[in-house]
This record gives C-alpha cells, sequence and structure tokens, in this order.
C-alpha cells in the first residue's frame, strides 16, 4: 500500500513541475474507519467511512495554491494540480514564506503505531467487545435504575508524503477507542460519568475494565453539593490535566499563535514560567504512542522537543514555515486532518513527566481543597485567564473525599497555574489529548452555589 501511495504521490510532483510549480508537495491518502455505538443491550447504530484522496500545494515564487480530489484517479490528480497552480497565480505573495521542508538528517522509523488485529477487527468482534462493556457496567450497577450507552471506533490508514525536495515518505498506522457512559438516577438525583481507553493496539483495550470504572465513577458522584469557595489546593486527575495542559497549555506553545500575538506566553521563550515539579516534552518517537510518526504532516524527520524543563520554557512546536520564519529548528509538528487540509502545527505525543505518587496520595494528604477528575473549559488563549467547571470533582477534607461536587469552578491565570505545580504524580494514562498523571496546585479560586 505505501509502495503505491508514494508512486502515486512521485508521479504528481513530477506532473506539477512539468505544469509551471517551482516547488510541491502531495499528501494521498488512503482510510477504512467504523464505529459501532449501543445502548442497554441493542445495537444502536453503525457506520462504516472508507475515503481516499490527494492534496496537492503548489508554489511559484511566494505564492502558494492547494487544491484537493476525493479520489486517486490520475485525471482528477491532474485537475487538482492545475487548479492549485492556479490558485497560485492568483493568490498574493506571503513575504514569510521562505520553502518546503527538504529531507534533512536521519529519521527514526516509528515503533508499534500499526496493529494487525486492529487492522482486522471484524464488526462482529467490535461489536463483542461493546457487549463485554455493558456487561461489566451493569454488574456493577445492579438494582440501580440506570441507561448504559457505550461506543466502539477503529480506523486504518495509510498515507504518504512527496514533495519536489527530496521527501517521499509513506506509513501505515492503526488506532481502537472504547468507552461506556452510564446515567443513573436515584430518586430526584440523576448523575453520569464515563470511562474510555483509547490505543494503536487491540491489547490495550480492556473491556471489562472501562465498564466496571465507568459504573463505580458514576456512583461516586450521585448526591453532589455545593461547597463555601475560597482559595484552596487542586489536584487535577489525569483526564482534568489533559485539558487544562494537553489543550489549555499546548496551544500556547503553538508557534503560530505566538507568531500572531494569540499565546499568553507570548514574551516568555527562554524565561522560567513554570514550577521546577513541571517538566513537559512533545515526543513522536515513544512506541505505540497516538502521536507517535516517523514524520510530520509536511514530511519532515520528527523528534523529542523538550518545552518545559525546570520550569524554563525550552521550546515552541514549530512547522517548516514558523520556523524558518523565526529562523530556527523545525520540531516536526506539522499537523492535518487529512489530505484534504494545509498543514498546521499540533502536538504528537505531549507528555507530563510523571512523578511520585497517584491520585490517592494526593487526596490522603489534603487537609481541605478539590479534586477536578474532569473539565471541558480551557483558559483565554491569549490572556490565560482560566474559569473551568468542573464537570467531575470532589470536596476533600481531612484526607478524605467528603462528597462530589456540583457548580463548581476553578478561577485562575494558567501563568500563576504553571507556577503553583507543587507535586506530580506517576499514575499516567492516555487521553486525547496527552500523556499525564495527576498533579496538584498550591492554590485557586474556587467558587460554588
Amino acid at each position: 500500500m505505501n509502495e503505491t501511495l508514494l508512486d502515486i504521490g512521485t508521479k504528481a510532483i513530477k506532473l506539477a513541475e512539468k505544469m509551471g510549480a517551482d516547488q510541491a508537495e502531495v499528501y494521498v491518502a488512503q482510510s477504512r474507519a467504523y464505529e459501532i455505538e449501543a445502548e442497554n443491550n441493542a445495537i444502536k447504530g453503525a457506520s462504516e467511512q472508507i475515503d481516499a484522496g490527494i492534496g496537492i500545494r503548489t508554489v511559484i515564487g511566494k505564492k502558494i495554491g492547494f487544491a484537493y480530489v476525493t479520489t486517486l484517479d490520475a485525471s482528477d490528480i491532474e485537475e487538482a494540480i492545475t487548479n492549485s497552480l492556479s490558485l497560485a497565480k492568483a493568490s498574493f505573495e506571503d513575504p514569510d514564506f521562505v520553502t518546503l521542508p527538504s529531507s534533512v538528517g536521519s529519521y527514526q522509523k516509528a515503533k508499534k503505531i500499526f496493529n494487525k488485529e486492529v487492522d482486522e477487527l471484524s464488526s462482529e468482534e467490535a461489536a463483542l467487545l461493546l457487549i463485554r462493556t455493558i456487561d461489566a457496567t451493569k454488574e456493577k450497577l445492579e438494582g440501580k435504575d440506570y441507561a448504559i450507552s457505550a461506543a466502539i471506533q477503529s480506523s486504518s490508514s495509510s498515507s504518504a508524503i512527496v514533495n519536489s525536495l527530496g521527501i517521499a515518505m509513506a506509513e501505515e498506522r492503526t488506532s481502537i477507542s472504547l468507552y461506556a457512559y452510564p446515567v443513573i438516577k436515584e430518586g430526584e438525583d440523576q448523575t453520569a460519568s464515563y470511562e474510555f481507553q483509547i490505543s494503536r493496539s487491540l491489547n490495550d483495550i480492556d473491556p471489562e475494565y472501562i465498564g466496571t470504572k465507568a459504573a463505580e465513577l458514576a456512583l461516586g458522584f450521585l448526591r453532589p453539593q455545593t461547597i463555601e469557595g475560597g482559595e484552596m489546593p487542586v489536584i487535577f486527575a489525569p483526564l482534568g490535566a489533559s485539558t487544562i495542559l494537553g489543550s489549555g497549555f499546548a496551544g500556547a506553545v503553538n508557534a503560530e499563535e505566538v507568531q500572531m500575538g494569540r499565546s499568553y506566553i507570548a514574551d516568555a521563550f527562554g524565561e522560567s514560567i513554570a514550577s521546577k515539579a513541571l517538566e513537559i516534552i512533545d515526543d513522536s518517537t515513544i512506541p505505540g504512542g497516538l502521536g507517535t510518526r516517523t514524520f510530520d504532516a509536511e514530511g519532515y524527520r520528527t523528534q523529542r522537543t523538550p518545552v518545559i524543563e525546570s520550569g524554563i520554557l525550552k521550546n515552541l512546536l514549530h512547522n517548516s514555515y514558523t520556523s524558518n520564519k523565526d529562523g530556527v529548528e523545525n520540531t516536526g509538528n506539522a499537523a492535518r486532518p487529512s489530505y484534504f487540509g494545509l498543514p498546521s502545527i499540533s502536538t504528537s505525543n505531549f507528555i507530563l513527566t510523571p512523578g511520585k505518587g497517584n491520585l490517592d496520595d494526593f487526596i490522603a494528604e489534603m487537609d481541605k481543597g478539590v479534586v477536578c477528575r474532569n473539565t471541558g473549559d480551557r483558559p483565554n488563549m491569549t490572556t490565560g485567564e482560566l474559569s473551568a467547571m468542573i464537570m467531575e470533582g470532589y470536596y476533600v477534607e481531612n484526607g478524605e473525599i467528603q462528597h462530589p461536587l456540583k457548580n463548581t469552578l476553578i478561577g485562575i491565570n494558567m501563568k500563576d497555574l504553571l507556577n503553583r505545580v507543587s507535586q506530580v504524580g506517576s499514575d499516567s494514562r492516555t487521553t486525547f489529548s496527552m500523556i499525564t498523571p495527576s498533579f496538584v496546585i498550591e492554590s485557586a479560586n474556587i467558587t460554588s452555589g
């Protein structure tokens, strides 16, 4: 498959150059994905999507054009090249554009990103995993008034990137995710929670754990209460941590956002911005990571990039455009949704380096404070101001959980949050946005009611 996509890409590059492009880049992709949803004992729906296409970026001087087609037919590809060149000729010059990336240095081959079991997983086998998840959830909720939703998603993809400066890379990847979402009703009280796992490999998915844990969490969030607010410590469990850091901080070290003045750490490069307890890296080389890849979305080699070391902001995340603009090394963080999108910047495996202890340890050590298991809120990326609703969380006194929380907000500026990290745990887990353990901040303004 990879060789076929590379051949298509190579022919398209030659044609684009023949038709007048100074430089050209081709992104070719094929994918297969399906999802099965269930409610209680019944399959609610199933869908499958098979996709293939090619995106073509052409450069004439400092003018750039882009077009794509949703087929791999030679005549359609030629038409896309024609359209891309027409758009390049009609566009304005970009004074900050220097060049497409070239193949420089050695590439570290990504490991464990393609799993044959996921690639060959049948819909019947996937449905069985789903039923096992629901059965485990039901067993834990026996005697309760409940409803359960669950879903499994699986995908296999191949992509190739070829450009006129010598890049010609291809790779296959798989992913699978499974979740359970139980809703419990007890009198006038109704609550819900969820648990999930996501991985490149089928062996990492445990339906019984997901179902049981989702039920335990939902039971634990019954009868939530408000509290008296004030300044107090906050423990961020891995899911909450991944939203705050994987979205709220990762976006701030995106070089494009910094260059545009849309980041709250825009003037802080090389300075101390966080507690010495905080170390964050972006590492596309770890075996089996969701963001692991040999090359980025421009075909440039990927790497391990220190972001925060001993509290100091060491690096921003770059693609070829932003690194050329700043005159710094490309970190290989170009990203795009697929062949139909232009390169942007994203993390690969964004990792909070683990320390000691876990969520239970931090709770046991807390005199008075709150736990944020999950929040859907991110900060204002320009000012850093964060007002995060605790979607799932607990109030803690004397080292013990007193009750779950409702209508409770965390208020803090991200600069203060980063500097107030006092402990980082060892209970790392993979979420959709990063790999992170729990961590503790010394204080934040808590409002509730």
